[in-house]
């Protein structure tokens, strides 16, 4: 019986919903005395249709719809159920906002009073609510009233529950960190574009010091947590760049990108590179710098300056991996049609055989006998490489022809199609490849182990 309620309810709603083009009321239908014990049941099938009503209404972009809805669906924050009704104000929160930041006639005092309202319903809900505040306000340039949402929350306590929510307090600090960072940068803009007398020159110059320092003060403590927090970082260090403090600033790059505690970030180790790169730190540096770059993110941009600075390295067995780190770049498909790579390859490869080093050129290349062929040098590889930039089709030729040789498919279509329009460096390329290539070279020979 009181399934067939329950199905009477829905059906009555999927009708207004046909019916009604501004809203629906969604309001309790009066049962006998004998069925008052299941109203509850039936209370969550309203509210369940509710919020199905308003993520439909969402969808198509009827917000003011989905606003009348859900001033419906705020009944079950008197629902007898204490999971639902623990739930409800998260769910009330993240429906009411995404409504209000596109209805029509929404104003940002609406959107104000609408989260510090939630926030007093739902105190789980108090930091995660005043965060993506505060990133509405920095959005439509309200920073004073940002730093306000964000200062009272950090000093917000509500017993344990301000311990369990550690890390979205540190995401606060870290924000309030950055509007003081921002505001300390528009300080001193303004300084140095404007004739400012003695008085007025101090006054800003003390209010810039408290800026710096609360930002420092705030970033440090932030960074010494486990966590990726890289746009911090970067703050921080053109913080410290800004004020001149570099080996301040290197330091704490370093220790960023060589914390174990963190979880890999490549970008840890790009930003130290970047900065070494700019303070003209040594070969020796940047290469130590980048290492762990490769061994965790072979494929990133930076391993063509990697290689390049391996390859002028006095160390053999940097030249060696400079080689080795553009075979692996290739691998990716990303790279299969990037002529800066191809290039340094061949330049690669053409200097190893001419040092008499064909030993790394193979070791190299026989992992990758069986599958790179097909994977780089096809007939069709080489005809849409040709009409796309025959600077790349020549640059692959000259690899794929030292990899497999002179009869290598790829090779042998460039040859020919290019030797009306470039024969001179056709007739070098051929000169090159039949004294150069693979195929010349003995494989190594395995000598047994002695027992």
């Amino acid at each position: 019986m009181a399934a067939e309620g329950a199905t009477e309810t829905e059906m009555s709603f999927e009708e207004e919903e046909e019916e009604e083009d501004h809203g629906i009321a969604l309001s309790m239908v009066e049962r006998p005395k004998k069925m008052r014990a299941k109203i509850p049941k039936s209370c969550h099938v309203t509210t369940d249709l509710c919020v199905r009503l308003i993520h439909k209404a969402m969808c198509k972009n009827q917000w003011e719809r989905a606003s009348g809805l859900l001033s419906n669906y705020l009944q079950i924050l008197e629902d007898r159920n204490t999971f639902r009704r623990g739930e409800a104000p998260k769910i009330i929160w993240r429906l009411g906002n995404e409504i209000l930041l596109n209805h029509p006639k929404a104003t940002k005092d609406d959107i104000s009073v609408f989260n510090e309202y939630m926030k007093n319903i739902g105190v789980k809900n108090y930091l995660p609510i005043s965060l993506e505040q505060a990133y509405y306000m920095m959005c439509i340039g309200e920073t004073d009233e940002a730093l306000r949402v964000l200062s009272l929350a950090e000093s917000w306590r509500y017993g344990r529950l301000s311990i369990s929510q550690n890390k979205l307090q540190k995401l606060i600090q870290a924000h309030r960190a950055v509007l003081n960072y921002r505001s300390w940068v528009d300080l001193k803009a303004a300084a140095g574009q404007n004739d400012q007398d003695y008085v007025s020159q101090s006054s800003s110059t003390q209010v810039m010091r408290s800026y710096y320092r609360q930002a420092t003060v705030a970033f440090r403590e932030i960074i010494q947590s486990p966590g990726v927090w890289d746009p911090f970082v970067l703050n921080y260090v053109h913080l410290l760049e800004s004020s001149g403090e570099k080996q301040e600033a290197e330091k704490v790059l370093t220790e960023y990108a060589n914390n174990t505690k963190n979880p890999a970030n490549p970008n840890a180790h790009v930003y130290l590179y970047e900065f070494m790169t700019r303070n003209e730190a040594s070969d020796e540096m940047l290469i130590n710098t980048l290492r762990p770059l490769y061994a965790m993110t072979p494929s990133h941009k930076l391993m063509l300056n990697f290689s390049k600075l391996l390859h002028s390295a006095d160390s053999e067995d940097d030249q060696k991996l400079a080689l080795q780190v553009l075979f692996d770049l290739l691998e990716f498909s990303g790279w299969k049609k990037d002529l800066k790579a191809w290039s340094y390859l061949a330049k690669q490869l053409k200097r190893t055989f001419r040092h008499d080093r064909s030993a790394w050129v193979l070791e190299a290349w026989l992992p990758r006998k069986s599958w790179w062929p097909s994977y780089h040098f096809t007939k069709f590889h080489a005809k849409k490489d040709w009409q796309e930039c025959a600077e790349l089709a020549m640059k692959k030729a000259l690899v794929a022809g030292t990899l497999q040789g002179p009869d290598c498919v790829y090779y042998t279509w460039v040859s020919v199609s290019g030797r009306r329009r470039h024969k001179a460096a056709m007739n070098r390329m051929d000169k090159f490849i039949k004294k150069h290539n693979c195929e010349n070279i003995p494989d190594p020979v395995l000598v047994p182990s002695e027992p």
